[in-house]
């Protein structure tokens, strides 16, 4: 009998959520293909019913020798998983051989009735389908009960408009309001959404308004709801904003404190200071009653004190409480590290807006969450802190003293013998003005940011002994450094549209795609248009899309060695130096463009000139995928921000973001994003700089917001692979074919910059239409 399709895409889809944390087998492709070996079977029977089957056997991976499974072998392997299947679910009518010979309708009906039967052994109760049903039904007409429109009879017309699941969950969380659309996608869109975020999978099509006709497919998702659901989203947050609105006057002077602290790690006379401040943050979390709190080469750690829980998502607060050396000491108008607060509203301190707002604000949250909180109730997710003082470039390489401490105290699964402290699922970066010319005067969050790199290009015409070329030398023809210096850097551009030219340096492969859809509501981009180098007719992306992704190219600096005197005209030097800066796409390597760089010049230079080509800065930005989490972040903090300042943004960083990009490195399976205000007004690291106090109330209670109604849910895997979203199609180990070939000894004379004189033993004449021929003397 031939299968469902519909069916069998659900059951493709609850494999690949139930076994998601699984590592000994690969995501499902093709069901039936895939249960062949036995070894998916296996591992779906130990996650549903929270058991081992090492005791029955375990399955074979390969044959003998290491070759492949045969049928035999097959047999074998799903022969273990079926002991098991007799032994507690009573299913008749299929054996291992029917599974490893592909028998679609057997399969999916034997998939089928192991879910149904850990479900119902899940919700406790009942042990057969109608048993199951009944208990469903039942709670689902509690759950809508308050609704006149939403009338339950059965589990499958009565859920065909989509008000039923979208009852269900504004019963859990009154938060989220129950308007159902006309539209029926629209109604299972938002329901299954919403649901997403408490881990229940999407089992359903939202996409096809016929998925309630599958009872089966039905029942499971909604016996996947009752397992998942609270019993009710209890007003938390409100009770945690309100301490916090309560105790304002503390929070503010504990921010007050640490700023007094002039901890400025680029003076040697300020290293005590920086001890000290580091000191006081400990001490404010231990009155706080955060734990594990310790102080380990400048770093403050702390956390939650509630127990870890593995199956809830771990949230890591990343800041800096070190200070840039104030400058212009003139120009303040009193001691930069004597805080004053001013009739505006604002914090007169130096690192009040830049930093310390930053270290403070995510204590200060979990300190609320402690205190407001029932004294058995926890949020439904895990918290870390690290505050620490960085300011060194070192400090921020790859190998460096940021990412060897993370690594070390932040571990994976895989390290779990020298585990310290759990690796964070989401990284929350302090970075103020992380925007960097968009959406300006508002809060926003960066899931990545470009990067950079640069390299040093000298050309020259003769040795490079400092001696410039004598007049008496020097004659028109001769091959001017400064000109071939010129020729070679124009060749990094298109002639024709003026962007980037350089073989290997790409934008992502795809557009639009998953990654420029989250930038597609950012209207403000505060560079004109008429002032960048896009090509007038590339409509494909809008300018933010341009801004945040594409790499771009300038010249930094000239060098170009011209001699100036009064009495005599200028001779060029021998040699002539600039450096060439590219802005790369999130997550594009920067050693790639350095080489690709290389060789688009070493392949421009015209015949006669030497040119090396020498890497200088070099830094890689981030890229991370976008999740619901995103979302939630930026719900809460247009919520919280909504008294003085616009709706949260969502952006990629158009500029490099340092400490955002060395934690994303350090944590590759960590989602990294990078946050703070874009305050045009509070002169950051600038005389008077001053923090508006507004902004750190509002970023205390987002955090108290998001960590208090954050709902479970599983984001995809951190850091951005490069090769996912970059096609790499140059060979960059393979040279470029030279722009000017050398002439053959016989040939007339020619440096590559003009055309070669005609030979002696031709004239020209004018041809048709003006153009010049040549033709042979006579």
């Amino acid at each position: 009998a031939e299968v469902d399709p519909a069916a069998a895409a659900d059951v493709h889809e609850l494999l690949n959520a139930k076994l998601a944390e699984r590592d000994d087998v690969p995501p499902v492709t093709d069901i039936f293909e895939d249960l062949r070996d036995g070894r998916l079977l296996y591992a779906l029977l130990e996650e549903l019913s929270g058991q081992s089957l090492a005791s029955l056997g375990r399955p074979r991976a390969t044959g003998k020798g290491g070759k492949p499974l045969t049928d035999f072998d097959r047999v074998a392997n799903l022969s273990i998983s079926f002991r098991y299947v007799k032994q507690t679910t009573k299913i008749v009518g299929i054996g291992p051989s029917d599974v490893a010979d592909g028998n679609e309708s057997l399969i999916l009906g034997l998939l089928w009735s192991i879910i149904v039967f850990f479900a119902a052994k899940d919700l406790g109760g009942v042990d057969d389908i109608s048993s199951l049903k009944k208990k469903i039904l039942k709670w689902c007409q509690k759950r809508t009960e308050r609704n006149d429109d939403v009338v339950i009879r059965n589990l499958k017309d009565s859920f065909m408009d989509g008000r039923a699941f979208l009852a269900i969950l504004n019963d859990v969380d009154p938060s989220f309001a129950y308007k159902p659309s006309a539209t029926t996608t629209d109604n299972f869109r938002a329901a299954f959404t919403e649901a997403k975020r408490y881990g229940v999978p999407e089992l359903l099509d939202a996409d096809d308004d016929e998925c309630w006709k599958d009872e089966q497919s039905v029942v499971t998702y909604l016996s996947e709801m009752m397992k998942r659901l609270p019993e009710s989203a209890k007003n938390v947050s409100g009770d945690v904003l309100k301490f916090v609105a309560e105790h304002d006057r503390d929070v503010v002077r504990d921010l007050t404190q640490l700023c007094a602290i002039p901890s400025v790690p680029s003076q040697r006379d300020r290293r005590d200071d920086c001890q000290r401040a580091a000191e006081l943050l400990a001490d404010m979390m231990r009155q706080d009653k955060l734990a594990h709190v310790t102080v380990e080469d400048g770093f403050v750690l702390g956390s939650g004190p509630w127990p870890h829980d593995p199956t809830l998502p771990t949230v890591l607060f990343v800041a800096d409480y070190g200070v840039d050396a104030p400058t212009d000491l003139a120009e303040w108008s009193g001691d930069p590290f004597e805080p004053l607060e001013t009739h505006d509203g604002r914090l007169r301190v130096a690192g009040g807006a830049a930093s310390k707002c930053g270290a403070v604000a995510p204590v200060k949250a979990v300190a609320a969450m402690i205190a407001a909180l029932p004294q058995k109730e926890r949020p439904a997710v895990n918290v870390e802190l690290c505050v620490g003082c960085f300011h060194f470039p070192s400090d921020f390489q790859d190998g460096g003293r940021i990412q060897r401490f993370l690594r070390e105290t932040y571990t994976t699964k895989e390290e779990s013998q020298k585990k310290r402290r759990p690796c964070p699922t989401y990284a929350i970066v302090d970075t103020p003005r992380c925007s960097a010319g968009m959406a300006l005067e508002r809060y926003a969050i960066c899931f990545g940011c470009r990067g950079q790199a640069s390299v040093k290009v000298c050309v020259a015409v003769g040795p490079d002994d400092g001696k410039k070329l004598d007049k008496m030398e020097y004659f028109g023809p001769l091959l001017d450094p400064n000109q071939v210096l010129a020729h070679t850097l124009v060749a990094t551009r298109n002639q024709k549209t003026m962007a980037m030219d350089v073989p290997g340096v790409t934008g992502l492969a795809e557009k639009p795609n998953r990654f420029t859809r989250a930038v597609q509501n950012v209207d403000e981009v505060h560079v004109p248009p008429e002032k960048t180098w896009l090509a007038v007719d590339d409509t494909s992306l809008t300018l933010a899309e341009h801004v945040c992704f594409e790499p771009g190219i300038a010249i930094t600096e000239v060098n170009p060695g011209f001699r100036r005197a009064t009495e005599r005209p200028a001779y060029p030097e021998k040699v002539s130096r600039a450096t060439i800066f590219c802005t790369l796409a999130p997550a594009f390597p920067h050693d790639l463009a350095h080489k690709a760089l290389k060789r688009k010049l070493d392949a421009s230079v015209v015949w006669g000139a030497q040119i090396t080509v020498d890497p200088d800065v070099g830094n890689t930005g981030f890229l991370t995928e976008p999740s619901s989490f995103i979302g939630a972040f930026q719900d809460a903090a247009s919520s919280n921000f909504s008294g003085h300042r616009q709706p949260a943004a969502v952006v990629c960083s158009p500029s490099f973001l340092p400490l955002a990009a060395c934690v994303a490195r350090a944590l590759p399976t960590t989602n990294t994003l990078a946050c703070g205000v874009s305050d045009q007004d509070a002169g950051i690291n600038c005389p008077d700089e001053a923090l508006l106090l507004d902004d750190f109330r509002a970023t205390v209670n987002t955090f108290v917001h998001l960590l208090t109604t954050l709902k479970v849910d599983k984001p995809r895997g951190g850091l951005v692979d490069p090769a996912t979203v970059f096609a790499f199609t140059e060979n960059l180990d393979e040279p470029l074919p030279p722009k000017f070939v050398p002439p053959p000894p016989d040939a007339p004379h020619t440096n590559g910059l003009c055309p070669p004189p005609p030979p002696p033993n031709q004239e020209k004449k004018t041809g048709q239409g003006g153009v010049e021929e040549s033709k042979s003397s006579s």
